[in-house]
């Protein structure tokens, strides 16, 4: 009985099989003769002139030296004619810096862990040691906690520091 039934199996497949085979060889592709009205079409719509003249107003992503931005105009006071130049005020040292970010951190308090003075800012807690990190006038800076002593704190930029309050009087 095996055999026969191996057989039978063989042969379905083998039927299966054929109507397979010859519809692998038919294709959705036209062929060229009849494909070529469309591709002329295609040609006439879009004239290789246009497209040439758009390749040259468009900026290659991949190549930064031939981005085309415009040059930036001054900016210019309501009224007048005349651009507002801005003033360089040359570099500020840190102590000034440190004197007018150091009011924008304010910790909401204070607490021991481990033996350790820790502030808090919200969930975040900080050590004696760890960085601050502030951007001010488009400038990144980092700020070190160098004390927590009771009700105050230090802060330290480059040689500067400054002690502040944990919690402003208001």
């Amino acid at each position: 009985m095996k055999p026969l039934r191996y057989t039978i199996n063989f042969a379905v497949l083998m039927l299966g099989l054929i109507p397979m085979s010859s519809q692998a060889q038919r294709s959705d592709i036209l062929p060229t003769q009849r494909r070529q009205p469309a591709v002329e079409q295609a040609v006439s719509i879009v004239s290789r002139v246009e497209l040439e003249a758009l390749a040259e107003d468009l900026n290659n992503p991949f190549s930064p030296n031939s981005l085309k931005a415009p040059p930036p105009s001054p900016p210019v006071v309501e009224g007048s004619d005349e651009p507002v130049v801005p003033v360089y005020k040359g570099p500020v040292s840190n102590s000034e810096l440190l004197n007018t970010v150091a009011p924008q951190i304010t910790p909401s308090g204070t607490m021991i862990l481990g033996g350790y003075p820790l502030l808090l800012f919200g969930q975040k807690k900080v050590k004696v040691g760890d960085k601050l990190p502030i951007l001010y006038e488009g400038e990144r800076y980092t700020l070190t906690i160098s004390a927590i002593e009771g009700s105050n704190f230090t802060l330290k930029l480059g040689d500067a520091e400054l002690t502040r309050p944990i919690k402003s009087a208001n």
